[in-house]
Formats: C-alpha cells, structure tokens, sequence
C-alpha cells in the first residue's frame, strides 16, 4: 500500500515536469520512506493520545533522536524493520518509564547516566554501508556525538538534582538517551566494532 502511494505520488510529479524520469527511483525510494515513518509516528502520536503519556513521548524523542542523527546506530534491512523496532523501543521505554518512576534512586540513575555517557565515548559514531563516513567526517560525528552526549546527561542531572530521581522529563530523556546508547552499541558490534580514524587513514 505504501509503495503504491509512493508510486503514485512520483508519477505525479513526473507527469507535472517537476522532476525528471530518470530520477523517479530516488523519488520513488525517499517518498516510500517519508511514507513509513510519518506513520509510524502518527501511531506513537495516537498511542501517546490514548494512554495520556504526550510528555513522556516527546522527551524521549528528545533524548534519542540527536544521538541516532549525529551518532548513528544499528540500522535494520529495511524501513519497515526500523520502524517496528522504533515503536517497540518506545513501548518498552514507556513501561519501563511507567514501572520505575517511584523506584529510582540517585545511584541507580547516576549508573545509567554513566551507561549512556560510556557508549557514546567507545561507540559513537556507527555509520551505515549505505552512508559510510570519512576520515574528517568520523572526526567531527564523534566530537558531536560526545558534546551532544554531555548535554542530554548534563540536562537529566539538573533536573534530577531539582525535582528529584522521579521527574518525569529527566526519565524519559534518559530513556530516550539509553535506548540510542543501546543502539550504538548494537550497530557497532553489527559493523564489526568501532571505527576509529586510525583505521581509516590504513585503509
């Protein structure tokens, strides 16, 4: 149904001599994409609607989506495959969320911190076959991915030390912050461990 649309949509825009036939395949391929992930955000939107969780939802976008843009992570074979693990990574972290908001603790949140911290610094960034990065590219994602690392900890901790270990917003930007950690990690071993400007000047 997706690919469908996404057909037609590009032989619109064919048809409309607002792009050329030779680059409907790319056009057809981004739209498909755009397709995907507009609904599966439309169903995180519905779901978040309906069991009152929208503060939640957005913070933990907050805490993973800079991370997976400057530091990549693993990536499924297809689309769809990445979407399913993008909502179940979010229904997880909301039941996670949900279940230890009265029972963190500082050394508990303090240990994830380090967590999160500890992946980005050994991991990131974890680029993809499809978009594989250079030399000065490596260097200036994996400065990124720690400044932006910093920043995301940095946040939680003030606000834990001001609303305590049960804010809400400093939990579910932790979430977020881990499940890309988790990420990072995972498409790094998938990669075949990390990648250092080093091996790359070798190569």
């Amino acid at each position: 149904m997706v690919r469908q649309f996404a057909d037609t949509i590009t032989s619109f825009l064919i048809q409309e001599n607002i792009i050329h036939d030779d680059d409907a395949d790319i056009y057809r391929y981004g739209t498909e994409q755009i397709l995907i992930n507009f609904m599966t955000f439309v169903i995180i939107g519905f779901l978040a609607t309906m069991i009152d969780t929208w503060i939640e939802t957005v913070f933990f976008f907050i805490g993973m989506i800079p991370i997976r843009m400057i530091a990549g992570g693993y990536h499924a074979k297809t689309p769809q495959r990445c979407n399913i693990l993008t909502f179940s990574g979010y229904v997880v972290s909301m039941i996670l969320i949900n279940l230890i908001e009265s029972h963190m603790t500082y050394p508990l949140i303090y240990t994830i911190y380090a967590i999160i911290l500890l992946s980005i610094f050994r991991f990131a960034p974890v680029d993809h076959k499809n978009r594989e990065l250079n030399v000065m590219e490596l260097s200036k994602a994996k400065k990124s991915s720690r400044i932006t690392g910093l920043i995301l900890v940095g946040f939680c901790i003030v606000l834990s030390m001001l609303f305590g270990t049960s804010s809400i917003i400093s939990l579910s930007t932790m979430m977020g912050a881990l499940t890309a950690s988790v990420s990072l990690f995972i498409g790094s071993m998938v990669r075949g461990g990390e990648k250092d400007e080093e091996t790359e000047i070798s190569k």
